[in-house]
Formats: structure tokens, C-alpha cells, sequence
């Protein structure tokens, strides 16, 4: 006994990680968040010598994959991914959820941004930002546009628009974003916003046009499109962005360890061309900026739902 209580002191001061870590996905494997889980696990194996397991845990929107998180403990061996549209969006805009998503979890580092972008159909007549908004104006009706259902990102990005620039839109919410995409090749929307990556063989192939990308910079990807402001609606910057959380009483020292290592490691030239590659803007943070990034973005969206009235209840 005495042998073993000279040991529990050093057991309580073992050297985070000592064991494998969990990184929780809570969407199906293959998507964009999967994605950006499993390089940041690449990262993480490199830097601690510890195996980083992905454990996909899809439902209700994500819910079900926070849920669990938010009960394990708190050690820092159990991550979970997030960003706009699960740790943002749904607080602001979803009554009764069954979880206090703001408060369950602790930003630890941000990993790259979506960046999202503005396309007609190829036989649209607005050719720029600005032909559209005139189009809009003279329209005796609102312009139809589509999104990947009510409360999220494309939604209220278009709603941001619509205010910013003085028009009237109709929503027309799908189950996907690709459902969106599809209307508004055959012309029966007049414009979608969409995240990059599902839009550029669509507009390789001549069947979307692109009018701006939402972001405060051009895309590498598509370097000739301008931004929102460019086209002519300053003040206009909107990304998606993705990053890890964990649950909200982890060891401030694990957080910031954790945060300084996944963001220096994304910066690594060959981390960046994994991110690129993948159809992301790598932009690493560590969690004191991803902290300020999340709370800042909280009170964005929060503005925007109430002055868009998107109040939705949890399970419509």
C-alpha cells in the first residue's frame, strides 16, 4: 500500500497524452468535417507519438455526437470537431435545444474556413453582384433563392444580402445543398449561395456562373472571381470554418497546449496542401484566437437571426 500511494502523485503529473486520443465526428464519414478530423489527427499523431482514433457519431443534426461529448470527461481525451454551422447557427436561431451548445464546449483550435460563394445559373441575365441587385430592384416579384435548410448558414448569409443591399427574397429551403445547386442550374432559382468545394465542377462544366465568393479575399482556387466587396457590397465577409472543441471544464493548460500544437502543426507546408487540396482556406488559430473568433461570431449571427426573424424549434 505504501508502494502504491508513492506512486498516485505521479500518476496525477503524467504527461498529457499518455494514451491515445478520440477525436468525435457528428456527421458520416467522408464529409468535409471528416476531413479536416482526420488531418488534424495526422497532426496530432506526429507531435505526441500517440494514436489519434476518428469516431464518427452522426444524428439529429450533429446533436447526437455532442451530447456524448459533452459527457465524457473532461481530460482532454476526447475532442470534438465544430465550427459554424453546429456551434454557432443552431444556438441563435433553434429554440429547445437539448443542449447548451455555447456553454458545453471549449474552443481549442480553429482549422481552415469554407469559403462560400455566389453563382447564377449560366443563362441568368446578371452577369456581376450589381446586375443582380438590379434585376432584384426592377423584379416585380422577389428572387427565389435556395439553401440547405431553414436556420443555417446559406440561409441566413442570404438574408444578410437581402438587408444589406435593400432587396425582398424568397427562401426555398431543400434537405442539401446539392438539391440547391440543381435548381439553380435549371433556372428554377434565381441565385444560391454554396460553400466552394460542390460549386467548381459546376462551374468548370459552363452551368453556373460565379459572381463573387463572400469572403474578405479572392480564393485560390478561383482567383479571378471577385469578392463581395470587390463587386460592390462592402462591409460584406462571410466564411464557414471548421475547428476542435472540447468539454467546457478541460485543464486550461490541455487547451492551450493543444490549441498551440494543432495550429502550429496546420502550418506545416505539407498540412497547408492537405487542407487546399481538400477545397479548404487553411487558417489555423490557437484557442485564444479561435475563442475570440467563436464569441465574436456568436454575436454576429445572433444579430442577424433576430433581425432576420429566424426562429426555428428543435426537430421541425
Amino acid at each position: 500500500m505504501a508502494a502504491l500511494a508513492w506512486t498516485l502523485p505521479l500518476r496525477a503529473q503524467e504527461k498529457y497524452p499518455s494514451r491515445p486520443v478520440r477525436i468525435v465526428v457528428q456527421y458520416p464519414p467522408g464529409g468535409v468535417t471528416d476531413v479536416a478530423a482526420r488531418l488534424v489527427g495526422e497532426v496530432l499523431t506526429r507531435k505526441y507519438g500517440q494514436p489519434v482514433v476518428i469516431e464518427n457519431r452522426p444524428g439529429a443534426s450533429g446533436i447526437i455526437g455532442q451530447q456524448y461529448v459533452a459527457g465524457t470527461p473532461a481530460d482532454g481525451y476526447t475532442l470534438i470537431t465544430g465550427g459554424l454551422g453546429g456551434n454557432v447557427i443552431p444556438p441563435v436561431t433553434v429554440r429547445n435545444l437539448p443542449l447548451d451548445v455555447v456553454h458545453a464546449f471549449v474552443p481549442i483550435a480553429q482549422v481552415a474556413e469554407f469559403v462560400n460563394i455566389l453563382v447564377v445559373s449560366s443563362h441568368h441575365p446578371a452577369t456581376s453582384v450589381r446586375a443582380l441587385i438590379d434585376y432584384a430592384k426592377r423584379s416585380p416579384k422577389p428572387l427565389s433563392y435556395g439553401s440547405n435548410g431553414l436556420g443555417t448558414s446559406v440561409h441566413l448569409t442570404s438574408e444578410l444580402f437581402a438587408s444589406t443591399v435593400g432587396i425582398d427574397l424568397m427562401h426555398v429551403p431543400y434537405k442539401g445543398s446539392n438539391e440547391a445547386l440543381v435548381d439553380t442550374v435549371n433556372g428554377n432559382l434565381d441565385f444560391c449561395f454554396s460553400n466552394l468545394p460542390p460549386v467548381i465542377p459546376l462551374l468548370k462544366s459552363g452551368k453556373l456562373r460565379a459572381l463573387a465568393v463572400t469572403s474578405s479575399y479572392r480564393t485560390q482556387q478561383l482567383p479571378d472571381v471577385p469578392t463581395m466587396a470587390e463587386a460592390g457590397v462592402p462591409d460584406f465577409a462571410v466564411t464557414s470554418w471548421l475547428g476542435i472543441y472540447g468539454p467546457a471544464k478541460m485543464p486550461a493548460a490541455i487547451v492551450a497546449q493543444l490549441g498551440r500544437d494543432i495550429s502550429e502543426g496546420l502550418r506545416q507546408p505539407e498540412m497547408t496542401a492537405k487542407l487546399q487540396a481538400a477545397g479548404f482556406e487553411p487558417r489555423p488559430l490557437d484557442s485564444v484566437e479561435f475563442a475570440r473568433v467563436n464569441r465574436s461570431e456568436l454575436e454576429r449571427w445572433d444579430a442577424i437571426a433576430k433581425r432576420s426573424k429566424v426562429a426555428l424549434e428543435f426537430g421541425q
